[in-house]
């Protein structure tokens, strides 16, 4: 994977990764803040403006406008919000370059903030909000962090609570753009097929004398878990959901590498030992899956499935058992092979998308000390052995270290209690 990384004077960070088989362009604008950045009262407000900075700029004052105009050159444009990032991009054909890039900078530095669209929009976000309210298979996840880090920003909920966004003002976006949208909070990306020339023309016009402030971060976690939590939300559902959360790693840790494989191990696929156990031996759900998640300071290892309502004890403790059973039995070598494999078969795959490409580099430039390419990492993946999986494993999985979030017909927490006593 071929990249370039340079810093303006300003502090904007600049990522290129230039594709000689593409057709197309992206241009990437990553912020680093999301919802751990905000405030109690701020709660939302990152993917808030995620939406609101489609809404009009200085120079194309509408949403309508800019979506026209990106519609007209048969470009895609989005953005997305996380705990610790905001993303905005807009993809096109390559001779569009100039067009896109001066669309989405207008974004950043001109956004028109108008109070009308802010009231219509908080009627959007709401019914966003809702949505997955009633989805418990998302929900679940947003429980199982709040009760991971409670009043802490790192467990609120992305998208905000209504009586938090109903609330945002134009005030309240212009001091939090002044506190995180700064040159050195800030990576733009560029990814696919482009005139090296035209883009240096385009950095050094928008971007090369952009006014250089201080920006603010954001809290570290303080609570120390010291025991297992629980969390059980009563709904009318005919299928149980469940999110079994561990504390896990921040970037740059060097387990992670054994963790991937070790979640791939377990929940990798179809042949994955979550799958064959608690899918195709008992039938006790539709999906199983386990994923880490890396933050800056700390992480998650989360094991997620929805299940039948009647059978969902039999499957917690299938889980935790097959959990505690790799802290103490070490992966054969034809497994531990086969989930080093899924892993880079499935990062090449993706990493044919010069959007994905660009996310990698994005990422690693943002959070950790180095960007390695894939190959390198994959050099990571292949030293892991069966010894480092159940070291990891061992660390993750502790009965201190559990979290277990639900959402089903149920009222008893107590038996649910109980089962977490399982992992020790």
């Amino acid at each position: 994977m071929k990249y370039s990384k340079k810093v303006l004077p300003n502090g904007l960070t600049i990522i290129e990764a230039p594709s000689s088989d593409a057709e197309s362009v992206v241009v990437d604008f990553f912020v680093k803040t999301g919802s751990r950045s905000e405030t109690e009262k701020e709660n939302g407000i990152s993917h808030f403006l995620e939406h609101f900075l489609f809404k009009g700029t200085k120079k194309y004052p509408s949403a309508l406008a800019i979506s026209s105009l990106i519609d007209s050159i048969g470009g895609e444009m989005n953005a997305n919000t996380g705990k610790e990032h905001t993303q905005f991009y807009i993809k096109a054909a390559s001779k569009y370059l100039p067009l896109i890039f001066e669309v989405l900078t207008d974004m950043i530095q001109n956004p028109l903030l108008d109070p009308v669209e802010l009231e219509k929009e908080k009627g959007v976000i709401v019914e966003e909000i809702n949505m997955y309210k009633d989805t418990p298979m998302y929900e679940v996840d947003n429980i199982l962090e709040q009760e991971m880090w409670p009043k802490e920003a790192l467990g609120r909920d992305i998208a905000g609570e209504k009586n938090t966004v109903t609330k945002f003002t134009k005030e309240m976006f212009m001091d939090y753009i002044g506190r995180h949208y700064q040159t050195p909070n800030m990576i733009l990306g560029i990814s696919g097929k482009y005139d090296q020339k035209k883009l240096d023309r385009l950095i050094n016009t928008y971007w090369s004398k952009y006014p250089k402030h201080k920006f603010f971060g954001w809290e570290k976690v303080k609570v120390k878990q010291a025991s297992s939590r629980l969390k059980v939300q009563f709904k009318e559902t005919e299928q149980a959901h469940l999110s079994l959360g561990f504390k896990g790693f921040a970037y740059g840790d060097k387990r992670n590498a054994a963790q991937s494989v070790l979640a791939a191990v377990l929940g990798g696929g179809m042949s994955s030992r979550l799958f064959t156990e608690v899918r195709e031996k008992r039938g006790l759900c539709y999906y199983v899956r386990s994923s880490p998640s890396n933050y800056q300071d700390t992480g998650v290892f989360t094991v997620g499935s929805g299940v039948q309502v009647s059978k969902i004890e039999e499957a917690i403790k299938v889980i935790l058992l097959e959990l505690k059973k790799i802290k103490t039995e070490p992966v054969g070598a034809e497994e531990l092979n086969k989930a080093k494999e899924y892993i880079k078969g499935k990062t090449i795959l993706a990493l044919e998308d010069n959007q994905v490409r660009l996310d990698w580099l994005l990422e690693r430039a943002a959070y950790y000390k180095d960007i390695i390419i894939p190959s390198e990492a994959f050099k990571k993946i292949d030293a892991v052995t069966a010894n480092d999986i159940k070291k990891v494993a061992q660390d993750l999985f502790q009965n201190k270290n559990v979290t277990l979030a639900i959402i089903g017909p149920y009222k008893n927490e107590m038996k649910y209690k109980n089962i977490l006593k399982l992992i020790k």
